[in-house]
């Protein structure tokens, strides 16, 4: 018999503070997976479906690389359908969905935006969202705030291209915090509750 009544939990001296806001890091990028597979974004089960609205997400990991936040950890959501729709009848989530996969992929291969050589064109050919797992990207720590009993917790907010200034190459440390205002739209935030572009 095991009597754990004495034992500690471990978790008495562990309150983590929160990463600034506005902090510029490099991370590592995973997939952690889900139940549905999207063919047009990818391959394999990334994906999960809203058991309330047409919201569809890959949930992503990213671990922080270097600085005084190496090693911590950021999660955040990747929207790639929803029932909110643009004046074309495409979903909004779809397109910005896609405009956070272009940065991020110019954000691993060190791409400017306007850089349409055929080198830049072919890295920006993916066969879909796995290729990018394992690989390394630059972005810009949020603070969501506390929430309905849910504690104040980092997410991602701007994915940062070699275009922005707080940009963090390859074997620079994280700096905060930056002072850089969203050039694009961030990705969807981490928590339960798909944002309002994702809803009717």
């Amino acid at each position: 018999m095991l009597n754990l009544n004495e034992v500690s939990t471990g978790t008495e001296n562990q309150t983590m503070e929160l990463i600034p806001d506005k902090t510029a890091v490099r991370a590592i990028i995973n997939f952690t997976g889900g139940d549905t597979e999207k063919s047009d974004f990818g391959h394999g089960k990334l994906f999960k479906n809203s058991a309330t609205t047409s919201a569809i997400w890959a949930d992503m990991e990213f671990t922080i690389i270097g600085g005084s936040f190496d090693k911590r950890r950021v999660w955040s959501r990747l929207f790639v359908h929803g029932d909110k729709m643009d004046e074309n009848g495409q979903p909004v989530a779809r397109n910005i969905g896609l405009q956070t996969i272009r940065r991020m992929i110019d954000s691993i291969h060190n791409l400017k935006a306007n850089d349409m050589s055929p080198e830049a064109q072919q890295k920006r050919n993916i066969s879909g969202i796995q290729d990018m797992q394992g690989c390394e990207f630059s972005f810009l720590v949020g603070v969501e705030p506390e929430n309905n009993g849910y504690p104040a917790k980092n997410k991602m907010t701007v994915v940062l291209t070699p275009d922005n200034s707080d940009y963090v190459s390859g074997n620079a440390p994280a700096m905060a915090p930056a002072s850089l205002a969203p050039a694009a739209p961030a990705t969807a935030p981490a928590s339960g509750v798909a944002p309002a572009w994702a809803q009717a």
